[in-house]
C-alpha cells in the first residue's frame, strides 16, 4: 500500500495486492464465509497471470516510487499453523522505514508471498 502526504494526512495511492491469497485471509473479507460466493480478490490473480495486467502492475509501482511517501505491507497471521479454534487470518499494516521510496517499493515487492516471521 502505498501513501501520499495531503493537507488532511496521510491518503491511500495504490494498493497492489499478490496473485495468490489464502483462503484464512479471504475469510476476514466475508461475515459468514459458508454462505458467500467466496470471490474476493479473484481478479487480481487474473491481473498477475494476463500481460496487460503485469503491465499495470508494473506501473502501479512505478507510481508508487514516484509518487509516494510511506508504504506499508499488508500482512496476515495464518491460523491453520495452530491448533485453535479460529480460522480467520488477523490482517496487520507493516510499515517500510529506511532508504529511498524506490528501495521500500523494491523491499516490498520481494516480500510478496513470502512468510515473514520478522
Amino acid at each position: 500500500v502505498g501513501y501520499i502526504e495531503t493537507p488532511r494526512g496521510l491518503r491511500t495511492f495504490k494498493t497492489v495486492f499478490a496473485q495468490h491469497i489464502s483462503d484464512e485471509c479471504k475469510r476476514r473479507f466475508y461475515k459468514n464465509w459458508y454462505r458467500c460466493k467466496k470471490k474476493a480478490h479473484m481478479r487480481t490473480g487474473q491481473k498477475w497471470a494476463d500481460e496487460d495486467g503485469k503491465k499495470s502492475i508494473e506501473a502501479d509501482f512505478d507510481k508508487m516510487a514516484k509518487y509516494c511517501s510511506h508504504i506499508r505491507v499488508l500482512c496476515h497471521t495464518q491460523p491453520k499453523l495452530f491448533k485453535l479454534k479460529e480460522k480467520k487470518a488477523n490482517i496487520m499494516e507493516i510499515q517500510i522505514n529506511g532508504g529511498e521510496v524506490a528501495d521500500k517499493v523494491a523491499f516490498a515487492r520481494s516480500l510478496l508471498e513470502k512468510p515473514n516471521a520478522r
